[in-house]
């Protein structure tokens, strides 16, 4: 297929963002782009608090080491979760069709873009609470108003709305971070910070599950970005940018305010250090980046239910959806009750994301071929309801690891035992009536259709 082709196959999903189909290898971005994205997603308000809560909790040494082992771990999960999403080109929730069947991942789908829908509402109050406490003549409803448009007119331009976000604000977002940590450093010196002692510690496995559960289901969500990606080596880079100069610093910056200023929220160490504009640039970007991106997975999630129940929704209707119902939980002062709604869903999608890397990577790491079942597959919905079982009954230092550990274990056991008689793991045709089949090209395959498709050739 010639260079028209590519863009046929562009053409084919660009009106949802290829929410339901694999992203064409003359449609991938390049890696300081993607990069950008991954950044921006991985910097938010949550970050800032959980490294000022290990911070206060540990000496400098201590906390700073359960910062960067968390974020590794973050980085390595999201690493494979996104090598996934880089050679099928799809996105997290499509990719539930092959490890759900299609009618199965209706309802997971749906619970993703539930609990993406309602993280975003508790940003947005967050948000607006702590802009109106250091510019007191801003109303509260004007905070989240005025976001929730700049939000939505990002998300509605797709990926490339939140690549172009992530060129501008990463860059920013480290500038004044060097701001910061340099107006701490300078204030109280690098001596009393070694010195600190904390009044209630924190052990360091408690620690580095803190900075993991900040970000374990944007991880389990990586696909979502890393589709794009041209090689496997920018996912890994990517993931590596996103979780450790992104998350990572951010949290160990805050660790350090935090011993410094005593206070764990980086946005208020800064206007305290007498940086109230820097400090608002913070605040708005960290939103702007981690609820647009948020928001995006949101609408992929619903528009993957949507097509498979039958429902021709266009994804943007989603995005709307998404963003308006975040605003109305943010303005009603619900935040507070989502707060063990989303400790819930983390508890539900944790083994999900066990149980996608064990499909692709394990149990059809030499397929070039995935076979998607029409029907719901028993194997799946038996390892997700005993992994969910387990970890809550399970008394783990790091619920959501365990969570995803016996999701990634039980799948394969279960599989094992049920797909294998069934023959479920099979190589079937396109015209099979129990379903249909992906390609799944090796990583350097996926690399050389995308230079292909650069130099105007062939397109997969």
């Amino acid at each position: 297929m010639k260079k028209n082709g590519v863009k046929g196959a562009e053409s084919q999903g660009a009106n949802n963002d290829f929410a339901t189909t694999s992203v064409p290898p003359g449609s991938r971005r390049s890696f300081y782009g993607v990069s950008m994205v991954w950044v921006g997603w991985c910097i938010s308000l949550s970050a800032f608090l959980t490294g000022g809560t290990i911070g206060a909790g540990n000496k400098l040494g201590i906390g700073l080491l359960a910062v960067l082992v968390g974020n590794l771990l973050l980085f390595a999960l999201a690493s494979l979760c996104g090598t996934v999403g880089f050679r099928t080109g799809r996105a997290t929730a499509s990719l539930f069709q092959a490890v759900f069947g299609s009618k199965g991942s209706v309802v997971v789908s749906a619970l993703l873009g539930i609990s993406a829908m309602s993280f975003i509402g508790v940003l947005l109050n967050s948000f607006a609470n702590t802009l109106t406490a250091l510019l007191p003549w801003i109303p509260f409803w004007v905070a989240i108003l005025v976001f929730g448009i700049l939000i939505l007119a990002t998300v509605l331009r797709g990926f490339k709305g939140l690549e172009w976000l992530g060129n501008v604000a990463g860059p920013m977002l480290w500038v004044l971070l060097a701001l910061c940590l340099y107006a701490t450093l300078k204030k109280y010196g690098t001596a009393t910070l070694v010195a600190y002692e904390p009044e209630k510690p924190l052990d360091f496995i408690t620690s580095v599950g803190a900075a993991v559960a900040t970000w374990i289901a944007g991880a389990g969500m990586a696909s979502d970005v890393t589709r794009y990606s041209k090689k496997v080596s920018h996912v890994w880079g990517g993931a590596l940018l996103g979780y450790i100069l992104g998350a990572g610093l951010f949290e160990a910056v805050a660790a350090v305010c935090a011993i410094g200023v005593g206070d764990g929220n980086l946005v208020v160490v800064m206007s305290k250090l007498g940086l109230l504009i820097p400090a608002v640039l913070v605040l708005g970007l960290a939103l702007w980046t981690t609820t647009g991106s948020n928001v995006y997975s949101s609408s992929l999630a619903f528009t993957n239910a949507a097509q498979i129940a039958g429902l021709k929704i266009p994804g943007y209707v989603f995005s709307i959806i998404s963003t308006v119902i975040a605003m109305a939980v943010a303005f009603l002062g619900l935040a507070s009750k989502f707060s063990s709604w989303l400790s819930f869903c983390g508890s539900l999608c944790g083994p999900i994301a066990g149980m996608t890397i064990a499909h692709f990577l394990v149990l059809n790491r030499k397929s070039t071929k995935i076979f998607v079942p029409k029907n719901l597959r028993l194997s799946a919905w038996l390892s997700w309801a005993a992994a969910f079982v387990l970890s809550q009954i399970t008394k783990s230092a790091i619920p959501a690891l365990t969570a995803i550990a016996l999701g990634f274990a039980l799948y394969i056991v279960f599989s094992y035992i049920l797909d294998k008689k069934l023959n479920i793991h099979k190589e079937a045709t396109d015209g099979s009536a129990d379903g249909q089949v992906w390609d799944m090209p090796t990583s350097k395959e996926v690399a050389a259709l995308v230079k292909a498709a650069e130099n105007g050739g062939q397109d997969a």
